[in-house]
């Protein structure tokens, strides 16, 4: 990574200065290691924040094997204009940079499901103006096997959850979120469900602006499009009460030719939010991205 590029030739520099110094070579610049140390150490403490800033500067992308599980298991990947395709490969390798990934009960995180998870966070924000980082309160995901109980959850097991002890910490089971990516008409999309709270919080969004009067017929209305048993959802979060906006948001990317259908002024509600139109089969992408990383939607 880049930041191996600036402390591994500092520190063998330095290497080289301090063995001349001791073997008398260098009379007169004893510590001219010094410098070169200086830096090499410095460099590494701070190599993840390096590494971060080159890849928002030049993200790596991903290779024809990654964008290959994309297309076969993404739809949405596969709806994106070429153009698009290109910006959410770049955002999706920044992504998981960005984002600290751990593995509970298993030694190691799948690759495919790894950048599942990080394409689905991506989903979420591609009808925004390009920026640094997005989901920033989001620093960790926790990938479990299966369901899994917590201290804040502890009276059912659940298969997403988002903590906020110290920064937003997502949650998730790897046995939902596969079944929500492969099959939409029988499983909730626990990623997206996870990642529309991340956003929910980061932007102050709530419940009650959704544009419905009768919130219990809405939830009726939405376990119905895909004839699912009302207080299904208790399933997968273990809370007592229905999340509507993450529930919405979930309906509005999977399943969104219903949902505009059935609710129309719901769904123009999230595409105002999202700025995208997911029924729009041939590009879901509604706003024009700007090339400026710097540029921050005001949204």
């Amino acid at each position: 990574m880049f930041a191996g590029l600036i402390f591994v030739p500092n520190l063998i520099l330095a290497a080289i200065l301090f063995y001349l110094a001791y073997a008398d070579y260098m009379i007169y610049f004893k510590w001219l290691g010094i410098f070169p140390l200086s830096i090499g150490i410095g460099a590494y403490i701070i190599r993840d924040g390096l590494n971060e800033w080159w890849a928002v500067k030049n993200p790596p992308g991903l290779t024809a094997f990654e964008k290959n599980i994309l297309a076969r298991f993404f739809p949405y990947y596969r709806r994106l204009s070429l153009p698009n395709k290109k910006i959410f490969e770049d955002r999706v390798s920044v992504f998981r940079i960005q984002k600290k990934f751990q593995m509970r009960l298993l030694e190691k995180i799948p690759g495919d499901l790894h950048l599942l998870v990080c394409a689905t966070g991506v989903q979420l924000t591609m009808g925004m103006g390009n920026k640094k980082e997005y989901l920033n309160s989001l620093g960790m995901i926790v990938l479990f096997p299966r369901e899994f109980i917590t201290p804040d959850i502890n009276t059912q097991l659940h298969h997403v959850e988002v903590n906020k002890d110290i920064f937003d910490c997502l949650l998730l089971s790897i046995d939902m979120f596969s079944k929500g990516i492969k099959n939409v008409e029988n499983y909730y999309n626990s990623g997206l469900h996870g990642m529309a709270k991340v956003f929910k919080l980061d932007n102050g969004y709530s419940d009650d602006a959704i544009p419905c009067d009768d919130k219990k017929e809405l939830l009726v209305k939405l376990h119905h499009i895909r004839d699912f048993k009302i207080g299904y959802q208790f399933i997968y979060t273990g809370l007592p009460n229905m999340e509507i906006f993450e529930m919405c948001t979930e309906h509005f990317f999977q399943c969104p030719v219903a949902l505009q259908e059935q609710l129309p002024k719901v769904y123009n509600y999230f595409m105002n939010i999202y700025k995208q139109d997911p029924a729009n089969k041939s590009n879901p992408v509604i706003q024009v991205i700007e090339e400026d990383i710097d540029e921050v939607d005001a949204s």
